[in-house]
């Protein structure tokens, strides 16, 4: 078994990330799932949730991933996202602000569309926050 695997971000707008990976935890609209090198191929649809990778280094990069799709190929990995946000790339504050602001349109109300926006809300909040 490979001891990395490839894997790439990608998001309608643009490519975020293209690296050497050990692992890739990302959680689908079933549950988490963690990714090795060897992994069966698959396709996952994605929820609104952080996708985790380490890279060779041991470090790692954490991306805001707003639905989509994980690809899990021989060669190598691709997540496929409507919207991809690298940690690098949150402003922390205005993403706190944002939610605030949410959260009280949702107190007023439930809706769908709200509770959508609070938890792309909070995936960001908690990807700049580690």
């Amino acid at each position: 078994m490979a001891a990395t695997m490839h894997v790439e971000v990608v998001s309608a707008e643009r490519h975020v990330l293209s690296t050497e990976a050990k692992e890739l935890y990302a959680r689908s609209v079933e549950g988490e799932i963690g990714i090795l090198p060897g992994h069966q191929p698959a396709l996952i649809e994605l929820d609104i949730a952080p996708v985790r990778v380490k890279l060779e280094d041991d470090s790692w990069e954490t991306i805001a991933v707003h639905h989509g799709l994980l690809y899990i190929g021989r060669e190598k990995i691709i997540v496929l996202a409507d919207v991809a946000e690298p940690a690098s790339q949150i402003d922390a504050t205005r993403a706190e602000a944002k939610l605030r602001q949410l959260e009280a349109q949702l107190a007023e109300g439930d809706d769908a569309v709200v509770r959508a926006s609070v938890q792309r809300a909070r995936t960001r909040l908690a990807v700049v926050q580690g």
